[in-house]
């Protein structure tokens, strides 16, 4: 078997494809052809970088080694370029969640609101209902009350009538007897004065 330091360029670039056949149909079925941050691809690329710089400096071919050296700076800057992909994704990443977290935050807030506006509306409404219960307990006891003392004026006002009528009959009836009396007294007066002018004509004709 041929050692490197004897194989040509062409050789070892055709050692290097066939190297890397399985990489190239892993690429298509994945669909990542044309990615060359992939990463079985990028691990293949530092394989061959290492491998044209070590053939180069065997071969003594700078062309080959300058070929390594320039494929490994350029897989070095894909690394770099995955590096800060990555952290950019990561930063985004974090920013969206951080935007998650400040809408969930303000759906929070809105939500627990809502529900103080309708807990200081329902306390409102029950003061009120209260209030009006309140009122209409009172205002019905100012009735009930109104109702009792009127009921007692009128009592007081019956009984006086009563009273009053009671004593008219009675100041009637003695103003009756009186009068009775009267009569009875001036028929009295009459019998008399018939008595004495009978008795005056008696002696005028004895």
């Amino acid at each position: 078997m041929p050692t490197i330091r004897t194989l040509p360029r062409s050789t070892f670039n055709a050692y290097l494809r066939a190297l890397r056949l399985p990489v190239t149909v892993a690429e298509r079925v994945a669909g990542q052809r044309d990615n060359e941050s992939w990463a079985p691809a990028l691990a293949f690329e530092k394989l061959e970088a290492r491998l044209e710089t070590i053939a180069g400096s065997v071969l003594r071919d700078e062309e080959l080694r300058d070929a390594g050296e320039q494929r490994d700076a350029k897989v070095l800057k894909l690394k770099e370029a995955q590096a800060l992909e990555a952290a950019a994704e990561y930063e985004r990443t974090q920013a969206r969640q951080e935007q998650r977290d400040k809408e969930a935050e303000i759906a929070r807030q809105r939500k627990q609101t809502a529900r103080a506006a309708r807990e200081r509306k329902d306390s409102a409404q029950a003061a009120a209902a209260k209030r009006k219960q309140a009122a209409e307990s009172a205002a019905a006891k100012r009735e009930a009350e109104a109702r009792k003392k009127e009921a007692a004026q009128q009592k007081v006002i019956d009984r006086n009538e009563r009273a009053g009528k009671a004593e008219a009959l009675r100041s009637e009836s003695e103003a009756l007897d009186l009068t009775d009396e009267a009569l009875e007294a001036k028929e009295t007066v009459d019998l008399i004065e018939a008595t004495l002018d009978g008795n005056k004509e008696a002696r005028k004709t004895g």
